[in-house]
């Protein structure tokens, strides 16, 4: 599976792998990587963000089998009826494809209801020298979890996706869904879970990409829109969103490059790690000229975003930029 976007700052991304948005909304007709307006904030099914690194494998449910191996008591293998009888867990959770842009539109929020990997490993007998599970894609892709990672049980082998089975688009029918992380980290399309004894490899190591990066504090500015105008005078509408962190604390914008900030209020949110808030604040200019309007997000434990994240394999995660024009109303 698979969680590149193929956007030109990122050459390597597009060789590898992409990500696509399926928002018509989000088509801006500048050509800027802003979405224009807020999301919907549980993204339907079919405006998800696609990733992939080849053709949706294609899956038939009666013959499907989920194969569980290697550093474990009792090797098994489950089909969808098998899966679908475990104890089921939700969990809501934002995720952004690792090379989204500062503003771009590669990512959605969706809630997600399947069984706890570590569960169903545990109820197998995991070895005592297993120390990572590795997960093998139709489609040829591979990534992992290490026990540790997988003992917080926040970890889900999804079967459902808003309440629907998976689409085929998002990885039908299984898969797995790890809070905190790109979606590098989220293969679907799930044929065997082995356990093993060696340390962690995926589909990407040697690439360059840090697939093993947690998703970092982020903002997004939606708008107004790169290259609009107002009068002097005008209350200008700023709005975005904030995620990455378990919990965002606040989100502030600047107009003079981060000499004064504007604390900005919380338009949406939900009570939950790990799930993006939209924000919203009302500014005026002070003059005419151009401006660049900057976003800033700060977690709970103090964390916060970078001004510059020049470290793209591992997500970026610098303030986002709009540049507007002020001018005087003659």
């Amino acid at each position: 599976m698979p969680i590149i976007c193929g956007f030109g700052l990122f050459a390597m991304a597009a060789s590898m792998g992409s990500c696509e948005s399926k928002d018509p909304d989000q088509e801006n007709p500048d050509g800027s990587d802003q979405l224009g307006i807020y999301p919907d904030f549980i993204t339907p099914n079919d405006k998800y963000f696609d990733t992939k690194i080849a053709d949706i494998p294609s899956i038939n449910e009666e013959s499907y089998r989920l194969k569980i191996s290697g550093a474990i008591d009792h090797p098994s293998t489950y089909n969808l009826r098998d899966l679908r009888l475990l104890d089921m867990h939700k969990r809501t959770l934002t995720i952004e494809c690792i090379s989204n842009l500062p503003n771009g539109p590669q990512l959605g929020t969706a809630e997600w209801r399947g069984f706890r990997v570590y569960d169903l490993l545990e109820n197998l007998g995991i070895q005592e020298d297993a120390a990572t599970v590795k997960y093998l894609s139709a489609d040829g892709y591979f990534t992992y979890n290490t026990i540790e990672e997988l003992k917080n049980k926040e970890v889900l082998g999804a079967l459902y996706m808003n309440d629907e089975s998976i689409p085929p688009l998002y990885g039908y029918p299984l898969r797995i869904i790890f809070p905190g992380y790109f979606g590098v980290r989220q293969p679907g399309w799930i044929v065997e879970i082995e356990v093993l004894e060696t340390g962690p490899e995926d589909y990407w190591s040697g690439s360059g990409w840090k697939s093993d990066s947690s998703m970092t504090i982020d903002s997004k500015i939606y708008f107004p829109e790169s290259k609009s105008r107002f009068a002097l005078g005008d209350s200008i509408r700023i709005g975005g969103a904030a995620l990455g962190a378990r919990r965002i604390s606040k989100v502030e914008v600047t107009l003079d490059e981060g000499a004064t900030w504007i604390p900005a209020s919380v338009r949406q949110s939900l009570d939950e790690d790990y799930v993006w808030i939209f924000w919203e604040v009302y500014v005026t200019p002070p003059s005419a000229g151009a401006f660049t309007i900057r976003s800033k997000a700060t977690a709970d434990d103090g964390s916060v975003q970078p001004e510059s994240d020049q470290n793209y394999s591992d997500g970026i995660n610098s303030w986002p930029s709009v540049s507007i024009t002020v001018f005087e109303d003659s």
